[in-house]
């Protein structure tokens, strides 16, 4: 995840740059707001944040639309200002996110020459049945394209995946993973799809024309994403949308597997497997603690200690009926240190 000594500051630009609606979008839902802050207002905004941002690095992003898709006069006027903010040191690095399609050479050209320093491209699948069913409006050709634009002139790039979208499978799901290794991002965002009042989706599943994912099931997807990420060094950024994107979730998603810890429970679930798989090979004892960084504790407790009662159950069928969680900071985030009595082993919970 991001961090800590980074602070992100958004500037929505709502449903700016981007006339094609996917059947599973509404921005201004999405973001939160009907109307963007307008150029004019950016660097107030930005003076705003710094007053209490406490951060080593400060970075500018424009979410919200499709960024490289606004008319150049308005979208020249963002950079603008973000530029100077830049030049005069109050902000580091200036992202935006944009669809795949709305890239050119002269567009990148025009990001490189105002300071932008990465952009997010909402790819959403690297399947084209499903891009044509989400009527998302581009081919997989766009995103390659884009991506090579972009490394050719050294902006370093994200990507934003979607599960449980029209057509997908878990398949296709894992094959758009594979393809955004391939192509090695600066980071990843992964989301899964939620059906969101007054959309085509919405319709869909009112019909009963689309069903969305169980909860348990897109946790299960993305934890087995985030396998493949963390082995191949990828850095991702977001799982699942939360209650600070500024979304109602009470009145505006209808359907789908929301959960305001959704990441938290990915890692919980990827803790729990691992250790599961430990525990059914483990000898019998009396005595079990489970050490892991501090910061990954509530991971292993889980939600509702469900986590922690599921590995104490485990624990009683080999005769463990004590069993401790101790903090230990001399671990890696990703490693989990399992004491049986006297003999220690440690677990390395993406390659287990």
């Amino acid at each position: 995840m991001l961090k800590d000594n980074v602070g992100i500051i958004p500037i929505f630009v709502s449903h700016m740059g981007c006339p094609n609606d996917c059947v599973f979008c509404n921005q201004k839902k999405i973001n939160g707001t009907e109307q963007a802050i307008p150029p004019g207002n950016v660097r107030a905004h930005v003076l705003s944040y710094l007053e209490t941002m406490q951060r080593e690095r400060i970075e500018l992003a424009f979410y919200g639309g499709s960024f490289t898709g606004i008319e150049w006069p308005l979208q020249e006027a963002y950079l603008s200002v973000a530029n100077a903010l830049k030049v005069e040191g109050l902000i580091h690095k200036i992202r935006l996110s944009t669809r795949p399609d709305y890239m050119s050479e002269k567009t990148v050209l025009a990001l490189k020459s105002y300071g932008v320093n990465l952009v997010e491209l909402g790819c959403q699948s690297f399947d084209a049945s499903i891009l044509n069913r989400t009527k998302r409006g581009h081919t997989t050709h766009a995103i390659y394209d884009a991506v090579q634009m972009l490394k050719k002139y050294d902006i370093k790039f994200g990507i934003q995946l979607m599960l449980g979208l029209p057509g997908d499978h878990f398949g296709a799901f894992m094959y758009s993973v594979e393809e955004t290794i391939k192509l090695n991002p600066d980071c990843v965002r992964i989301y899964p799809t939620l059906v969101i009042k007054d959309t085509e989706l919405s319709t869909l599943y009112q019909s009963g024309q689309y069903e969305p994912l169980p909860l348990e099931t897109a946790v299960f997807q993305v934890a087995m994403a985030m396998k493949r990420f963390y082995a191949a060094r990828v850095n991702v950024i977001r799982i699942g949308l939360q209650s600070s994107d500024m979304i109602d979730f009470d009145s505006e998603v209808e359907a789908g597997p929301f959960h305001p810890a959704f990441g938290e429970r990915v890692m919980s679930f990827l803790f729990f497997d691992a250790i599961k798989q430990h525990l059914e090979d483990a000898p019998q004892g009396e005595n079990l603690e489970i050490q892991c960084h501090p910061k990954k504790i509530s991971v292993i407790i889980g939600d509702k200690r469900q986590n922690i009662e599921r590995i104490k159950q485990l624990c009683a069928s080999k005769g463990y009926n004590r069993v401790f969680t101790r903090q230990n900071a001399d671990l890696n985030e990703m490693t989990v240190r399992i004491v049986m009595d006297s003999v220690a082993s440690e677990i390395d919970i993406i390659n287990e």
